[in-house]
């Protein structure tokens, strides 16, 4: 068997896409989580039992990815490691982090969990490559992502190889703490990877997403969806109304899991970032919706009545394509991933409640697809 490659954060979005990507590709997995709880729930998921990775899929627990030498056991004996754990969070005013706790939830995590997978893979001495999941906040200012300033001309497209000052808190929200912990764990990977020179083994690949987007797969239920990236996508079609610009930069979620697996192999050039990113117009949500969810539109099931305003700033990610070899999934594409998973979990919640009805009466009862989108 193969050498196994360590992935951090599969019990996230992207990670547990990653995992599948990568069970599919034939490697060997070493994920490490939490807890064994995460453990079990990724190893009772349907599309992990359908695939039937036996050995293949193993777990380690690191329950607290800050601490010093925190992934030194995880990193023994693999070839390659996958450094997708970071904190990230969408939330509601009046539910977010309190100012004086930013540090400890997002920057630290961020830093330290990085920090450590590189020293743990210096000290496997097995490691052959590290893919960091960065994002695009870490190359261009939060305020030109959310539209409160324009990104000057002459600077052009954003591209891989920009890089913008880390500046500590406390910040203004969630999302500019997020930012700036993107910001401060890429300018502190690179500085000791360039200290490291040639007392290293291996290189390192940065992978920077755009406002990711697309079914989430651990999603168990209906509300589930709006968590992340994805509530830009669906909050507006359950009639949410952003206050704010954001910048048009989206990407599928199955081409960041598809790069990232990508990434491991030695064609790709390594100490290299690479934007995952193509251009969207959150104004287009609602008339993708109607165009390919009219039942549930002209039923009310989906509202389509929210809003928000694209900011438009011009990113390169021609470098990503032509190395990975690939064209990134549109807009429209992602809009029905995101809505379709949702009214999916919607049908099979009403089902359930059907089954449970039908067996309170002594009666089966089909369920039927308008029906129970109504629920």
């Amino acid at each position: 068997m193969s050498a196994p490659i360590l992935i951090t954060g599969a019990t996230g979005h992207i990670g547990f896409r990653v995992l599948i990507h990568a069970l599919t590709a034939g490697h060997t997995i070493r994920a490490a989580v939490r807890s064994q709880s995460k453990a079990n729930m990724i190893l009772s998921h349907p599309l992990i039992q359908n695939l039937n990775p036996g050995s293949r899929l193993s777990f380690t627990i690191v329950p607290d990815l800050t601490q010093p030498n925190a992934y030194d056991d995880a990193a023994e004996g693999v070839s390659h490691i996958i450094h997708i754990a970071s904190p990230l969070r969408i939330s509601s005013a009046d539910d977010e982090i309190p100012m004086n706790e930013q540090d400890a939830f997002f920057i630290q995590p961020a830093v330290r969990g990085t920090l450590n997978v590189l020293h743990a893979a210096k000290k496997a001495r097995t490691v052959r490559r590290v893919v960091i999941t960065s994002s695009l906040v870490a190359l261009v200012p939060v305020q030109q992502l959310t539209g409160q300033e324009d990104r000057p001309a002459y600077l052009g497209p954003v591209q891989p190889h920009d890089r913008i000052p880390f500046v500590s808190g406390p910040y203004e929200n969630e999302f500019e703490a997020y930012a700036a912990s993107k910001i401060a764990a890429l300018q502190e990977a690179e500085a000791w990877v360039s200290r490291q020179g040639s007392n290293i083994a291996f290189d390192v690949v940065y992978l920077h997403p755009a406002f990711v987007e697309g079914r989430n797969d651990l999603a168990s239920n209906a509300r589930e969806v709006l968590k992340g990236t994805n509530t830009l996508v669906l909050g507006q079609v359950l009639g949410k109304k952003f206050d704010h610009p954001v910048a048009g930069a989206t990407v599928h979620v199955e081409d960041v899991a598809r790069v990232h697996v990508q990434a491991l192999n030695q064609y790709v050039p390594g100490n290299t970032s690479y934007i995952l990113s193509q251009s969207a117009r959150w104004e287009d949500v609602r008339r993708i919706v109607k165009r390919e969810f009219t039942d549930a539109v002209q039923k009310r099931i989906l509202p389509n009545c929210g809003s928000a305003e694209t900011h438009h700033i011009d990113v390169d990610a021609s470098l990503t394509e032509d190395v990975f070899g690939f064209q990134h999934i549109g807009f429209a594409e992602q809009v029905r991933s995101v809505v379709g998973h949702y009214l999916e979990l919607r049908v099979r919640r009403s089902a359930a409640r059907g089954l449970r009805k039908s067996s309170a009466a002594g009666v089966g009862m089909p369920v039927i697809y308008g029906e129970a989108l109504r629920s």
